[in-house]
């Protein structure tokens, strides 16, 4: 996306990956990890590392800090999250095979005797090598390719142990021409949920990969068991920001208006628990508020609290062993057996999965197994605890205000039994029901004003999901939006309807339609149908190919709760709302007239697609108009 040189650079949270990204706003939040990274990267020891922080914890934009340093011949970067054609065993090495290949052309290696021929693959019908590293290597942009890159993987399933051995012999043959063994950046890993199938599928490759200078991406969940690929590889984690170069980080993305703010500092950053996501979408919803709604301090902060845990907290709880939560909250740590143990692993692994407790650091010399953690504050602050710390006056202040105004999480309190005991499950209901408001129920209006600082701008790219009950007024919704997009400036909507269930692929569907990723295009995508897990999943692993794109999603709202559970990952990247059943009011006739006499004046093709649009709400609303 373009980033202003001098001014305001919020987004929410992606990674920075380009060199005027990096310059102007790389903070070095883990300065250990980073000598240690540039360490691995500069030495010639084979061995690999595994490179562990939860979700929105900086990784991928430490990482690509470093890559960039790196000369290209030196670095293999393997996308396992966006980038197979399919989740299976054999799609992941077929993804292997295309980026070592690609190695071994750019450095004039030639793959012949390498145990795989260009016969193999006759789907593929490819004269060179170079034209087959062309189709495999990148996600195709039309089906006709996806079917022809499957009946590839139907091969490479019947011999995929050979296949990995091939790009082997290819490795050391580039480590021959280049003086040293490539290093590789298997990313995305920490996108898969290790209790899943599509982890299990992945699992041949990471042993593969386990016996090359590979540097693994995984979430810190993945830290804590020495299955499948990972015993004795050695352990690099970051933990949590301190509170000073979270100061830094909101000052580079203020820049000069970095002043008018810095009395929402403290609180920002403590509220963001240390992770790196969560205190720019903190930074990013308070700005908002203050800019566009002129709330002030204290209501800002509140609702950007309020704001952010529903976009990025999967609640409730349900399984999740509720004790753990009091020991954390008494003793600030958490025991490392409860991330093996039968009765408490899946448990323990969730609740650092998706990020409802953060790991601080790794756990001192003298205390081993005791990991350093809280509770994210954004659901530690809707606790009132029996034994509570004493707040600030400014925190006392913004939980006052969420109470008054009915705002979640702030201000609740937990449900006690007729022991006078903590009743748990009624707490996790209570706090459930909270997490949406009636500041979350948007107009037409309401929703025009939050999406319009972002999908309507070029300097940045959002994605927006937005959901509702009742179908009848989603075509009129999403005319007005795009029409009234185009009274700023030109902004192509693509339609897209991604239909879920057995026998669709809605997600290859989607990849398809955006692959020449047009960060001018607004892609409206709505889903449909009864999306089986794996589909879901698919999508959640995907998430990273939606970055710097104008997306809204359209999903209806009870579909959109259960979606959400397999989304931690992906719901990182969008921001949440909900239509409210009177949603058009304060939209009037005369208002839209005036819309498309403006854009008809300063079009210039005869027909634009703004007054298209604004001609379907016109006749809408008319026609509403003539309901008894």
């Amino acid at each position: 996306m373009k980033r202003r040189e001098h001014g305001v650079n919020l987004d929410d949270g992606v990674s920075l990956a380009t060199p005027d990204e990096l310059r102007l706003l790389f903070v070095d939040c883990q300065p250990k990890a980073r000598a240690d990274l540039q360490g691995w990267f500069a030495t010639d020891d084979p061995a690999p590392i595994l490179f562990g922080g939860q979700i929105g914890s900086g990784k991928t934009t430490l990482l690509n800090e470093i890559a960039s340093r790196c000369p290209d011949v030196a670095c293999i970067r393997i996308c396992f999250d966006t980038d197979p054609i399919e989740p299976t065993d054999a799609g992941f090495t077929m993804l292997l095979m295309g980026q070592v290949l690609q190695a071994c052309l750019r450095a004039k290696i030639d793959p012949d005797g390498s145990g795989i021929v260009l016969s193999d693959f006759p789907s593929i019908a490819a004269d060179s090598w170079s034209a087959f590293v062309d189709i495999i290597a990148t996600y195709p942009s039309n089906l006709k390719t996806v079917r022809r890159l499957r009946e590839a993987c139907s091969v490479i399933a019947e011999a995929s142990s050979l296949m990995r051995n091939a790009c082997g012999v290819l490795l050391d043959k580039l480590a021959s021409k280049t003086g040293r063994g490539p290093f590789i950046i298997a990313e995305g890993i920490d996108k898969f949920d290790p209790d899943t199938s599509d982890y299990f599928s992945l699992r041949d490759t990471l042993v593969f990969l386990a016996h090359r200078k590979t540097l693994f991406e995984v979430n810190a969940v993945h830290l804590f068991s020495e299955k499948d690929f990972r015993p004795g590889i050695k352990k690099l984690f970051i933990g949590g920001i301190k509170q000073d170069v979270l100061y830094k980080m909101f000052q580079k993305r203020l820049g000069a208006y970095a002043p008018l703010y810095r009395k929402a500092f403290p609180l920002l950053s403590e509220y963001s628990g240390g992770n790196a996501r969560q205190a720019l979408r903190l930074l990013n919803a308070y700005y908002f508020q203050r800019t566009r709604y002129r709330k002030d301090h204290t209501a800002a902060l509140a609702l950007a609290c309020h704001q952010v845990s529903g976009d990025l907290l999967n609640v409730p709880f349900g399984k999740f062993p509720v004790e753990v939560f009091t020991v954390v909250k008494k003793d600030g740590y958490i025991e490392g057996s409860l991330f093996s143990e039968r009765g408490t692993a899946r448990g323990a692994n969730e609740a650092i999965y998706r990020n409802w407790l953060f790991l601080q650091d790794e756990p001192a010399l003298d205390a081993p197994t005791k990991w350093p953690a809280a509770i994210n504050p954004l659901i530690d602050q809707a606790i009132t605890w029996s034994t509570p710390t004493p707040l600030t006056p400014e925190e006392t202040a913004v939980k006052a205000w969420a109470r008054e105004h009915g705002v979640s999480p702030a201000g609740l309190n937990i449900p006690v039994n007729e022991d006078g005991k903590p009743a748990w499950n009624d707490f996790w209901r209570e706090i459930d029901a909270s997490t949406t408001s009636e500041e979350d129920a948007l107009s037409i209006v309401k929703l025009l004003e939050q999406i319009g600082a972002g999908l309507f701008g070029i300097e940045r790219q959002d994605r927006i999901i937005v959901s509702y009950r009742e179908r009848k007024n989603l075509e009129a919704v999403r005319d007005f939006l795009v029409g009234k997009a185009n009274t700023y400036a030109f902004f192509p909507c693509e339609e897209i309807t991604l239909q879920g269930g057995e026998g669709h692929e809605p997600v290859t569907e989607l990849l398809v339609r955006i692959a020449d990723r047009d960060p001018n295009r607004i892609y409206s995508v709505e889903l449909t149908g009864s999306w089986t897990d794996s589909q879901l999943r698919d999508m959640e692993h995907r998430r990273d190919a939606f970055d710097n794109l104008q997306m809204l999603w359209w999903i209806q709202q009870d579909a959109l709760k259960k979606y959400l559970r397999f989304w931690p990952q992906l719901r990182q990247f969008f921001r949440i709302y909900r239509l409210e059943e009177e949603l058009w009011r304060g939209i009037t006739v005369e208002e839209i007239q005036a819309d498309i006499e403006l854009i008809s004046d300063i079009a210039e093709e005869k027909d634009p697609e703004g007054v298209r649009r604004l001609r379907s709400v016109l006749t809408f609303l008319q026609e509403k108009g003539r309901e008894p």
